[in-house]
């Protein structure tokens, strides 16, 4: 082992020393050592280590989580190379997240002398008798990786489970996928392996059956109810075939189990917008900005992305909470042009966040001047108008009083983006219900009530609550319906009188908005067909 070069990174001096004597003993000398988390990506960047250990906290900067993410992400870290996470966190959400980023070992500490020297020589025994499935891996020779494998299996390795495992992966990348689903299946004879599962689950959906692939990964997650890849892939797969909200369900599974993925908190973000769920996007947005200081994945989208939740959770609302939201809004748009180069695309979409906060606050000529300053630049660069920015001047416009031209710029953006599924949830999100986050919650609240009261039959209380959630949330689709639906209960039962019918095409009005392609359309048609069947003169 004497000729490994190996990186230490540690906090503490005194930890560096005992880790680095222990090695010695071991007659390992080329031994580096560092302090914090700049050290290991500048040691990383100059010197090909066969082993990493490292500490999770290491002082100021980054952690050692978002360390093994950057030298993954920039190609530092050799497919031969072995790290091992060392740390004295007992949090479970910190412990989950630093084993999702699969680690070679996990040393606790206090930990002594045999432990470290039994794990060390643990990962160079191993890493001697997978060299070579290691470097295929690492230069993508697919059937090499499968062929070493095979023989590795049949000669009885000590690393069987590992080298099924790599297999079949490998399988998968050749897209032999009927391969995988018979040797993942044989495999599994006995005993069903979550990593088996999941490949099987890839398979399924490359052969084009999604559902087939859904409905193994819920049985998977019902099985092993902390796999979270196994939660990321069904909300990936949700999201696909335009399950919005069982997306959405799947990712806060896994952001429960494993809070700290800040790819995972950033895609709730979508999802949650996408299913008019502003409370959630806010949480995760919070989250996904925190997570992104000092991270390899840190980008100005993510402070776009809150600002622009913070924005919308505060339309026509003045009170002093909404307002501390509007300058926390304001905060992180200026916090961009200090971190991230300045480009022309980001400009834009700062102006119409801009916009919408200056106006929901009352603030009506700054609000009028950003959306001015805006629209300038999308005249001099059109091109800049993405679908996704596009959206969001939409939205300006329609928070703004614009709602003629924003309507139909959301209609054109549907129709020119018909695969785009989260993109037009989010569409019919917003115009569902324009409105705050305090109001939304109001309306759910007495939207409940109201159901509650029907449940219970008493129908007059019943539409007294779904009459107040309209006046705070007049277009949302769904409360509409409710109310439809308990006055034709009542007419049915005791006859139609002027309010109720009144009550019930006034509500089919403020849906109006709803096309074939919103969620709630078959629910909306058949009412219409009803109401108009059987009460209009």
């Amino acid at each position: 082992m004497h000729s490994l070069k190996v990186l230490i990174a540690d906090e503490f001096q005194n930890s560096r020393q005992s880790i680095k004597k222990i090695l010695a003993s071991l007659d390992i000398n080329k031994v580096s050592v560092t302090s914090n988390g700049k050290g290991v990506i500048d040691a990383c960047r100059n010197t090909a280590f066969d082993l990493i250990l490292c500490n999770y906290n290491l002082g100021k900067g980054k952690n050692g989580l978002q360390v093994l993410e950057e030298i993954r992400k920039l190609g530092y870290l050799k497919a031969t190379s072995s790290f091992i996470f060392i740390s004295a966190e007992t949090s479970r959400d910190v412990i989950m997240s630093l084993m999702e980023t699969k680690p070679d070992e996990f040393l606790t500490k206090p930990f002594n002398q045999s432990e470290l020297i039994k794990r060390v020589k643990h990962l160079f025994n191993k890493n001697n008798e997978l060299i070579n499935i290691k470097s295929a891996i690492e230069k993508e020779d697919h059937g090499l990786v499968v062929a070493l494998c095979q023989t590795q299996i049949e000669n009885g390795s000590h690393y069987k489970s590992w080298c099924q495992k790599k297999l079949a992966e490998a399988l998968l990348e050749s897209c032999r996928y009927k391969d995988v689903l018979d040797y993942c299946f044989n495999l599994q004879q006995s005993k069903n392996l979550d990593w088996a599962m999941l490949i099987e689950a890839k398979a399924l959906k490359e052969q084009g059956s999604t559902e087939s692939a859904i409905n193994h990964l819920n049985k998977l997650v019902s099985i092993f109810h902390n796999n979270t890849p196994a939660y990321d892939l069904l909300a990936r797969y949700y999201k696909q075939i335009g399950l919005t909200q069982m997306a959405q369900t799947s990712l806060e599974a896994a952001v429960r189990i494993s809070p700290y993925v800040i790819t995972r908190q950033q895609f709730l973000v979508d999802l949650s917008l996408s299913n008019g769920d502003l409370t959630t996007a806010l949480k995760s947005g919070q989250q996904t900005l925190k997570l992104s200081k000092n991270s390899i994945y840190a980008s100005e989208n993510q402070h776009l992305q809150l600002a622009q939740v913070l924005a919308e959770s505060i339309i026509g609302d003045t009170t002093p909470e909404a307002r501390k939201k509007a300058q926390d809004a304001f905060t992180i748009l200026s916090q961009i042009n200090k971190k991230f180069p300045d480009k022309d695309e980001t400009q834009l979409q700062r102006r119409l966040v801009e916009c919408q906060v200056f106006n929901s606050q009352g603030k009506l000529d700054q609000a009028r001047d950003a959306l001015v300053k805006a629209q300038e630049l999308i005249e001099k660069q059109p091109d800049l108008l993405s679908p996704k920015i596009e959206f969001e001047f939409a939205k300006t416009l329609f928070i703004t009083g614009n709602s003629t031209e924003a309507n139909t710029l959301f209609q054109k953006i549907i129709e020119e983006n018909p695969k785009n599924y989260i993109l037009i949830a989010k569409i019919h999100a917003f115009i569902d219900e324009p409105i705050g986050v305090k109001a939304r919650l109001k309306a759910k609240e007495e939207n409940q009530k109201g159901l509650d009261f029907f449940e219970k039959t008493m129908y007059s209380e019943a539409i007294e609550c779904l009459v107040q959630a309209q006046r705070l949330s007049p277009s949302h689709p769904g409360l509409n319906m409710n109310i439809i639906q308990t006055a034709l209960k009542v007419m049915r039962d005791s006859g139609p009188t002027h309010f109720l019918v009144d009550l019930s095409f006034n509500a089919l009005h403020r849906i109006n908005h709803i096309t074939e392609k919103h969620c709630q359309y078959k629910r909306y048609l058949s009412l219409k067909k009803y109401l108009e069947k059987h009460y209009l003169n």
